[in-house]
């Protein structure tokens, strides 16, 4: 009986607030939250995780970042109750195991995980190198063409 007027009291207070970031009630008293988390993680989306969840659990529940994340320069951007883009690095986690500088997810916060610099210029060192062989090819049949 507490725990369901604890909840109606936690549903109203959320209505008040915004409901529409809310989705529903998984067991009773577990308020369930959408968040979306993009970029070098093995599956980006849309997440409804258990309000409370904190981002390394999001990180977790989306597969782990990928080989080329940057996670000293992760950005969260949280549109609830206002607006706010804020940074976090979890490197100073993987290296202290200190949980006291983690965000706590909010309803529609997006996190997106930038590659790694040095991933950056791989990709854009690809790139360069087949367009050069693109054009190499070109001008090959260009001259075996025109003699």
């Amino acid at each position: 009986m507490i725990a369901i007027i604890f909840l109606l009291i936690q549903v109203q207070q959320i209505q008040q607030s915004g409901a529409k970031y809310y989705v529903y009630l998984e067991e009773v008293g577990e308020l369930q939250i959408k968040v979306s988390i993009w970029g070098e993680v093995a599956s980006p989306g849309l997440y409804s995780i258990p309000d409370g969840t904190d981002l390394l659990t999001l990180l977790s529940l989306s597969g782990g970042p990928q080989k080329n994340a940057n996670l000293s320069r992760i950005e969260l951007i949280r549109s609830f109750p206002q607006s706010d883009k804020i940074t976090v690095n979890l490197s100073d986690f993987f290296k202290t195991g200190n949980r006291d500088n983690i965000s706590i997810m909010k309803p529609g916060d997006m996190v997106f995980i930038k590659p790694t610099f040095l991933s950056k210029a791989k990709n854009f060192t690809r790139y360069v190198t087949e367009a050069t062989l693109v054009a190499i090819v070109y001008l090959q049949l260009y001259n075996m063409f025109n003699k």
